[in-house]
């Protein structure tokens, strides 16, 4: 961040051209599909998350919830990338963390409360000029929130169903769904472990699948992390 007695650069003048939208369903930020989530989900709260029970009932509940995240297309907005050095999307996540905070639950996201917070980052005795922008375009902020906490739960998910000790009872839908995340990006670190811990000749056809590159279905990280995979899996099968 630079000081407040240097010359903004090009970062801090920027203009992200997001204005206020506004729900049908009340003074709502998130979409529907973020707001209706099951608990623990709608929390991003992992302490939780971990501690569920390996039910039927809840794995039902994990696959729509992965499910909704896919298909919504509300959960992928077009959100403006601030120019280089993009150092505002970092005091994005702090802002992020700061609504997380104040309101824990996705349905609990208001614009008053977000107006609220605003106010409370203006009375900082000290703000540098990137908050100053957040605070002057915070649409922009909670745009970005939305494909943040997709991201999010898709991963808290994944991490949960690595935890079964019966991954076999589940493998039918959740390797095309953890393949179906990591094209999409979201999640996708943990849904390449799950890949890898499935282990099944469907995962490891995901896998492959995943990991073409250049031009394959994967960004190129995401298929340099599925390759390490199946590098992996070769060595462990080879020892």
């Amino acid at each position: 961040m630079s000081d407040s007695d240097t010359e903004p650069n090009a970062e801090e003048m920027w203009d992200p051209q997001v204005t206020r939208w506004r729900d049908p369903e009340g003074d709502y930020v998130l979409p529907h599909a973020l707001r209706s989530l099951p608990q623990p989900w709608d929390e991003c709260d992992w302490s939780r998350i971990a501690e569920l029970p390996r039910t039927d009932e809840r794995l039902a509940q994990a696959r729509r919830v992965v499910t909704v995240l896919l298909d919504d297309p509300e959960l992928a907005p077009h959100v403006p990338q601030p120019p280089s050095p993009g150092l505002l999307l970092h005091v994005w996540e702090e802002f992020h963390q700061a609504v997380g905070k104040s309101m824990p639950r996705t349905s609990d996201v208001t614009w008053s409360g977000v107006d609220e917070l605003v106010r409370a980052w203006r009375g900082r005795p000290q703000l540098y000029p990137l908050q100053r922008h957040v605070v002057r375009h915070v649409e922009a902020a909670m745009l970005a929130m939305i494909p943040s906490l997709r991201d999010d739960i898709a991963d808290s998910v994944f991490r949960w169903l690595a935890l079964d000790p019966g991954l076999g009872r589940f493998t039918d839908w959740a390797v095309d769904l953890a393949e179906r995340c990591v094209t999409e990006g979201i999640g996708a670190d943990s849904a390449i472990e799950l890949l890898g811990a499935i282990g099944s000749p469907d995962a490891r056809a995901a896998l492959e699948r995943l990991s073409v590159k250049p031009d394959g279905p994967a960004s190129w990280e995401n298929a340099e992390a599925a390759q390490s995979m199946l590098i992996d899996q070769w060595s462990e099968g080879t020892n």
